[in-house]
């Protein structure tokens, strides 16, 4: 996940609707705010190419940056994904530089695995990744 612009915003939007057309699987949540409607961003999973594992991705407007929004929005992610889906994994890659993006994944309970470089990348991305159990396990305490 990069930090969000116009253009990986248009960009996001763009690959959710050609979704539709090339059967890929994106689940994709548009994320509102409660007190007025206003839209914040979107939140949802992709398949990863090799379509063994589903990642996670969260863009919200930056207005929105620091706040709890994305990190509840992903944490209802998971919980969808773990209950209702049946995954048994997610997982998030994310640009070294994104600090925001990361600390993210920390606090929604995603454990960092270590740097990997992704294909047609030249930089390396932080791959974060949270199984059924941990999640679960999480929300006892």
């Amino acid at each position: 996940m990069k930090n969000v612009t116009s253009t990986s915003f248009n960009q996001l939007f763009k690959a959710i609707i050609g979704s539709y057309q090339n059967q890929e699987v994106i689940i994709s949540y548009a994320l509102i705010l409660k007190s007025n409607g206003e839209f914040l961003g979107f939140c949802g999973l992709v398949t990863l190419e090799d379509n063994m594992q589903m990642e996670c991705y969260y863009f919200l407007l930056p207005k929105y940056w620091g706040n709890v929004y994305a990190i509840e929005s992903l944490r209802k992610v998971f919980e969808y994904s773990f209950s209702e889906l049946k995954l048994d994994k997610i997982v998030a890659n994310i640009d070294q530089g994104n600090t925001r993006g990361w600390k993210v994944a920390e606090r929604s309970g995603m454990k960092y695995m270590g740097d990997v470089i992704l294909e047609g990348a030249t930089t390396k991305s932080m791959y974060f990744s949270i199984n059924k159990s941990d999640y679960f396990n999480q929300l006892q305490y």
